[in-house]
């Protein structure tokens, strides 16, 4: 589980590497200024969703990567939509917050999981190697294998290794899930 903020100074700092860029080309690449970015990579600042698309977009890279930890904490990672880094855009009613960005090298299946009161279905488990990553946008759910689970609120998600016993349970009236399956590739 991430339990500290947006890692934004490190992301950028490590992605801006990787491409092997400068501070200053970065800056001139994104067309923003060069204090803007080192003062993003001392975890400075307060930039614009526009400025951030930017540095983005020049790194070849998602937005989320920005913001997310990409790699896997364990079996388990809980992030809730409360602690999600909030971007809003100078067009006013265009709010962001990026719960989690990941690199795939397989297929991807997304669906809608609606739960009645009470109801609970268990999976015996997917295909190795199968990651989970389950939002929840109506209700209290909770989700997980037997060992470890979460309670899920609205916004919050949750990632699991689904190739094990997993289960997903409404709590206190009706449910509903956003249910992201990323299988690996097959050889």
């Amino acid at each position: 589980m991430n339990e500290e903020g947006p890692p934004l100074s490190s992301n950028l700092q490590k992605w801006r590497m990787r491409r092997q860029l400068s501070v200053s080309a970065l800056a001139r690449a994104a067309e923003i200024s060069k204090s803007t970015v080192s003062e993003l990579e001392r975890g400075l600042g307060n930039p614009s969703l526009d400025t951030l698309w930017s540095i983005a977009k020049t790194l070849n890279v998602p937005l989320g990567a920005l913001f997310t930890d990409s790699g896997t904490n364990g079996d388990l990672e809980v992030r809730r939509y409360a602690d999600a880094p909030t971007m809003e855009s100078d067009n006013v009613g265009h709010i962001a917050k990026i719960l989690t960005g990941w690199r795939a090298d397989g297929e991807i299946e997304v669906a809608v999981v609606t739960l009645a009161d009470r109801a609970r279905r268990d999976s015996r488990g997917n295909a190795q190697g199968v990651v989970e990553r389950v939002v929840c946008v109506q209700g209290t759910v909770a989700v997980g294998t037997q060992e470890n689970s979460a309670e899920l609120g609205v916004g919050d998600l949750i990632r699991f290794r689904a190739d094990q016993p997993h289960f997903y349970e409404a709590i206190g009236g009706p449910g509903r899930l956003v249910v992201v399956q990323e299988y690996g590739v097959v050889t």
